[in-house]
């Protein structure tokens, strides 16, 4: 592979990175919407599976700032990457 190749690949991984935040910051909107919903409709239910469904979806909604923090990362060191590149 040559450097222009792999600057390419770079840029390329880049914006993929980045369009993948988008994606992602898009879906966990809409999952907090969801979330919000099911909490106002269920707030008051003992059900084993709600109370199940709510951990799992606290557990998932830890997770999404460090998943942003990767996208964010995985693009800024690709892009230093391909500065130190030239």
């Amino acid at each position: 592979m040559s450097v222009g190749e792999v600057k390419a690949s770079l840029r390329n991984a880049i914006v993929a990175a980045r369009q993948g935040r988008r994606v992602f910051d898009q879906a966990a909107s809409e999952a907090e919407a969801a979330n919000h919903t099911a909490d106002a409709l269920l707030h008051a239910s003992q059900n084993a599976d709600v109370t199940a469904a709510r951990q799992a979806l606290a557990t998932a909604q830890a997770e999404v700032e460090p998943t942003r923090r990767r996208f964010d990362s995985t693009a800024a060191q690709a892009a230093d990457y391909l500065t130190r590149l030239g």
